[in-house]
């Protein structure tokens, strides 16, 4: 029996775009006499639809999409498995379901609801959905298929270092003893987890004693990442091959004698399948910027272009993303930015053929600074330093109105952490591409497009001491600890949640830094500094915890770090 696996983007709300892309793949699949297509979680209205499943007409678009799916395979040996919204059957509980369907003859043979319904990190998945009340397997041509749903296999998995749900799927697959066992997915990408992804499900296929063939999702809705790179496990736990990360891709296996036979990709056609992490970043992040504006329907970015190195590895990833003839980049040096700057800048946009303008503010600032003093003596350093960031923010926004372009921000994960950024000054803009990004990985991502990519970051952006210029001879580490232990706390204490106690007991001792109590001083920065990531641009998550919808804290708060 072959099974073929559409590894698609769908768009959240655009059924038609949905329907169109579904049927693409149905013919193709057709065409290689697959008797099944698979393709993503809710892949019918795109994932993930959030309080859109609260509008009435979802499940109405939703009808009219599956009746021209299920149209499509009158007369046709495939069946077309898809995922959808469906409405809840009961009359208790929350008014849809989160289910897979498989459309044979032109209609629904089967239908299976989702069962775990995540509610951490980006998920919140209870808020819509009723969970399924029984499992059952659909029957192909005499073979046991469990169709499970995403989390569905999750629900044993170590990273929580405890059980999150009361009752487990993988339970009731046992006493069904299916042959095959198949996972519909809309997995988010984030940093090292094909390892963990793909561990989890080759111990379900252990367990079992069958295959499994995984079918997930790629592309971006706002800030959550879909990576694809489906895959085909043997009941013996070996993976039996892999789709591309971040690409559009089909793929067709044979099943047969309990065995999956991978038919296509074929061997020539197949690039690097295992990409190594800090391609799947790239990858990623360009993907990420790509649907962002493809989606909302922007087609022009504005970047404001200082010479260092967070605006240079955005606008190359920016330009990657939707094509250098999209992009303006806007230098605004001040009578504190260095004359490299403007170079390295200038430099920067040469190599990636975008175009660039010099706007200083150097004449405003002092105009309006002297205007600001009035009788109030000399303003304050900080006041000073943030008012230049807000001249040049004003700028960007002005240009974006002018060309309908949206500003795409430049700053990492670091400095949103620490708030060393300035709320309508850098902080402006529609999106954070680089905002989950530490800066030390910055400069390492920084150094592998160099490598790969074609060299197009003036190497000085790399090498040169970080500096928001915004007085003189100023340098990040005047303010912040050295980024390489800054960032390793930060990643301790945001990503793995490590105690406090802990972190005081492991960093504290660092000789390089030399403020007193630095661990705790920084983690208090940290907190103090929420309300001004509330109004940051939405953050593309490429990490297990980002800024934005996966980490819920409160602004008004007290929260001793010393406790």
């Amino acid at each position: 029996m072959k099974i073929a696996v559409a590894q698609i983007n769908p768009t959240v709300g655009a059924f038609e775009t949905n329907v169109k892309l579904i049927l693409e793949s149905y013919e193709q699949a057709c065409k290689q006499l697959a008797r099944v297509l698979l393709t993503p979680e809710l892949s019918v209205c795109g994932y993930p639809p959030h309080d859109l499943v609260d509008r009435p007409e979802i499940f109405e678009r939703n009808e009219k999409a599956l009746q021209e799916l299920m149209r499509a395979t009158q007369g046709k040996p495939c069946a077309l498995v898809v995922g959808h919204v469906q409405k809840n059957p009961l009359e208790s509980g929350r008014s849809a379901q989160n289910v897979v369907s498989v459309l044979e003859g032109g209609k629904v043979v089967f239908t299976q609801a989702k069962t775990l319904l995540p509610t951490y990190d980006v998920f919140d998945e209870a808020r819509y959905f009723e969970p399924s009340q029984e499992i059952a397997l659909w029957n192909c041509d005499g073979v046991k298929v469990a169709l499970a749903i995403c989390e569905d296999l999750w629900g044993q998995d170590p990273h929580w270092g405890r059980r999150l749900y009361g009752v487990d799927p993988m339970a009731q697959y046992k006493k069904l003893s299916p042959d095959l066992l198949i996972s519909i997915s809309a997995s988010p990408y984030e940093w090292g987890k094909r390892e963990r992804r793909e561990a989890i499900h080759i111990k379900n296929a252990k367990a079992l004693g069958v295959p499994l063939i995984y079918v997930n999702q790629f592309g971006a809705t706002d800030e959550v990442l879909f990576d694809g790179e489906s895959f085909f496990v043997q009941k013996s736990g070996d993976v039996a091959g892999r789709l591309p990360a971040f690409k559009k891709s089909f793929g067709v296996v044979d099943f047969q004698n309990q065995e999956l036979k991978v038919l296509a990709p074929g061997p020539t056609e197949r690039e690097d399948q295992a990409a190594e992490p800090m391609e799947c970043l790239y990858r990623g992040i360009v993907t990420g910027i790509r649907d962002y504006f493809k989606k909302t329907g922007f087609k022009h970015a504005i970047i404001g272009l200082s010479g260092g190195i967070d605006s240079a590895v955005v606008a190359v990833l920016t330009a990657h993303a939707i094509g250098s003839e999209a992009i303006l980049g806007v230098g605004m040096p001040s009578q504190y930015s260095s004359s490299h700057s403007l170079q390295d800048a200038e430099e920067l946009s040469q190599r990636l053929k975008v175009r660039f303008e010099v706007q200083p503010i150097k004449f405003a600032f002092s105009t309006l600074s002297r205007e600001l003093t009035g009788n109030r003596g000399t303003l304050a350093p900080i006041a000073l330093e943030n008012f230049q960031s807000r001249l040049r923010g004003l700028i960007l926004m002005t240009f974006a109105n002018h060309y309908s372009a949206l500003v795409v921000t430049t700053g990492n994960k670091s400095e949103l952490a620490m708030g060393y950024c300035t709320m309508y000054g850098d902080m402006v803009g529609a999106f954070a591409p680089i905002g989950d990004v530490l800066k030390t990985r910055v400069y390492e991502l920084a150094r592998y497009i160099n490598q790969n990519h074609g060299n197009p970051i003036p190497e000085r952006c790399i090498t040169k001491a970080p500096s928001a210029e915004l007085k003189p001879n100023q340098l990040d580490q005047d303010t912040l600890p050295p980024y390489e232990h800054l960032d390793a706390l930060l990643e301790d204490y945001l990503e793995r949640a490590v105690p406090v106690s802990q972190l005081v007991e492991k960093y504290s001792s660092i000789k390089e830094v030399k403020k007193p109590d630095w661990v705790r001083q920084t983690l208090r920065t940290v907190e103090l500094n929420e309300y001004k990531r509330r109004q940051a641009a939405p953050v593309l998550k490429v990490s297990s915890k980002a800024f934005g919808i996966g980490r819920r804290i409160p602004i008004a708060k007290v929260w001793d770090q010393k406790i």
